[in-house]
């Protein structure tokens, strides 16, 4: 779905420039959107899509939640006076009031930040881009590209141009001058240039009637929507197609953005959908939030089990890090609708929302696939072996190796099923797996086994989830492995004394291959660290996350086999963290 450009944005402000002076009378939320009332006379609400758009709309929200951040946004221009604003011409709206600046960032995934005397209280997303991080206690940045205002760019034109190093005019418009792609082709259009033209290679001639069409389209005002796909604040001359006029661009938002939700709404099959895709919403931003924050939950985990401490102690140190005792849980005071059990580990709570998001992708899939084509869900091959509740594979050498999934599987892996002849492995850092190559008849474990059995349990490790490329695994006999330490010392459960020499595999490189075969009506999927004969999918350690990594595989088997497989198969492959996709085969 489009999103607003730079210069509708600018235009559509300049529309609504009525509501500033106003007062804020109130605030409210609803998924990712935001309602502020104003009172100017009358009572307006002004609604807020980061990161899409924004309208006059004419009743409040239903269903509105105030959650945390919402309040303290609420708290903090709730009475005041503001005004509203773009930041020259960027895609970045500005709320203002006396000391208080709320930031939406129209782009991208969109944001909302808020501003106290110019310093960043707290924001919707805490995120980091390589030339700038959005993070409480610190100064917002604006994104680079130190663009003007659209009337200092007309006074500036020439110099733009001049200055401009891309690839052709119609570029330098859409960026340099933030026209957009569509205004940009009109641009080229009106004025009769060619728009691959490099910017140096313009005539002053071609230079001149340009900078006279860009201020054309920036004073034009004649919105419209083009055969239900294309929102437009002028009219596009460039473009055929079934034109419907509005008398407003806020007339026009509305009817471009908001009808199709509404004719979906009214749609019964859709409902019980768009329920399950806002909770779907919801467990994915709580997932993110952890994994974003998660050595400072992990340290407030610590806090409050301390029992060194008083718990008036503890309730302090919390509250500085950002937390609220809330009886077995401690809740993060900028997302308290994340309730995290401290009985249990941070991994358990995250795997329990990540069970939770998967059976909600289940509906979505289904009711997605059901619409278009006959895919066909196949079940999955079991094997009903003793080492079938563990993570295995069979070496290139034929060697069974087994993994622990978590610290109950550690444990009994090592204590009942290593046998004399055997290799132990495990990760050089904190949260590895144990991994166990079984040697066989003539009891041989050459150094290739231990090679692969080092991949696996580098990636199963918790280098994946820190993006790490490689890591150091070592390997031991059964008889190094012991659950007594030295005097003194205390072992967690899960974990074991490791005494004498350790053989290292240095630098094993994290990444596993996730093998699917094709067989009377059921995949056998299988996981290993060499490349298979079979259709695979490379996964490595990236930015995706696993919901989207399962996705495309699903995707890609639909598409070639018109098939799917039940998304807990695959996600029970893939490693804690974020990955990527590096190689496909489809055989």
């Amino acid at each position: 779905m489009q999103s607003l450009t730079s210069l509708d944005i600018y235009k559509l402000l300049d529309e609504i420039a009525y509501i500033n002076g106003g007062f804020i009378r109130n605030i409210k939320s609803k998924k990712n959107e935001f309602y502020f009332l104003i009172y100017k006379g009358k009572e307006y609400w002004l609604k807020i899509v980061p990161g899409s758009y924004f309208c006059i709309v004419d009743e409040k929200p239903e269903d509105s939640i105030d959650f945390g951040f919402t309040l303290l946004v609420k708290n903090a221009l709730k009475g005041k006076r503001f005004s509203i604003g773009m930041h020259n011409s960027d895609r970045i709206l500005e709320i203002k009031t006396d000391n208080n600046k709320l930031v939406i960032e129209m782009f991208s995934k969109g944001n909302v930040i808020l501003l106290k005397d110019e310093k960043i209280e707290r924001a919707l997303f805490q995120r980091k881009f390589e030339s700038r991080e959005i993070s409480s206690g610190g100064d917002y940045a604006y994104p680079p590209g130190n663009k003007k205002s659209f009337n200092d760019m007309y006074g500036g034109f020439y110099s733009i141009l001049k200055a401009s190093d891309r690839e052709s005019i119609v570029k330098s418009l859409a960026m340099d001058f933030s026209m957009g792609g569509y205004y940009a082709e009109e641009a080229c259009f009106r004025a009769k240039v060619d728009k691959s033209k490099k910017p140096s290679e313009l005539t002053p001639d071609e230079s001149k009637i340009l900078r006279e069409k860009f201020l054309e389209i920036v004073k034009e005002k004649k919105p419209n929507i083009i055969d239900r796909n294309i929102l437009s604040a002028i009219e596009l001359k460039h473009i055929e197609g079934q034109k419907e006029y509005f008398n407003s661009i806020n007339s026009a938002v509305i009817d471009f953005f908001e009808k199709p939700a509404e004719i979906e709404r009214k749609n019964p099959v859709k409902i019980e959908l768009n329920k399950a895709q806002d909770r779907l919403k919801e467990y994915e931003e709580d997932i993110e939030f952890i994994n974003s924050n998660y050595e400072r939950i992990e340290n407030a985990i610590k806090i409050l089990k301390s029992s060194g401490k008083s718990i008036g102690e503890r309730e302090k140190e919390l509250d500085s890090l950002g937390f609220i005792i809330n009886g077995k849980n401690i809740t993060p005071k900028e997302r308290q609708k994340i309730n995290i059990d401290i009985t249990q580990s941070l991994n358990y709570n995250l795997s329990s929302l990540y069970q939770k998001a998967k059976r909600l992708k289940n509906i979505d899939t289904e009711a997605i696939t059901s619409k278009t084509r006959m895919i066909k869900r196949i079940k999955v091959k079991t094997e009903n072996q003793w080492y079938s509740k563990f993570r295995y594979f069979i070496t290139s050498n034929g060697k069974l190796t087994i993994i622990g999934k978590d610290v109950n599987q550690n444990e009994s892996l090592i204590e009942k099923h290593v046998e004399k002849n055997d290799l132990i492995g495990h990760a050089d850092v904190f949260g590895s797996p144990f991994g166990v190559i079984k040697a066989d008849e003539n009891n041989e474990i050459n150094r290739k086994d231990m090679e692969e059995a080092a991949v696996m349990i580098a990636s199963y490790s918790s280098a994946w989830r820190a993006g790490a490329a490689n890591l150091d695994v070592y390997f031991v006999k059964p008889e190094q492995v012991t659950k007594t330490p030295p005097s003194g010392e205390y072992l967690k459960k899960g974990a074991f004394y490791i005494d004498g020499k350790r053989d290292y595999i240095k630098s094993a490189q994290l990444g596993i291959y996730i093998s699917i075969e094709i067989k009377e009506e059921a995949a056998d999927l299988k996981v290993t660290p060499y490349e298979p004969s079979t259709t695979f999918f490379l996964i490595k350690p990236g930015n995706k996350k696993r919901d989207e990594i399962i996705r495309k595989i699903n995707r890609a088997l639909s598409q070639k086999y018109s098939i799917q497989i039940n998304e807990d198969y695959i996600d029970r492959l893939i490693p804690q963290g974020k990955s990527s996709i590096e190689k496909i085969k489809l055989i």
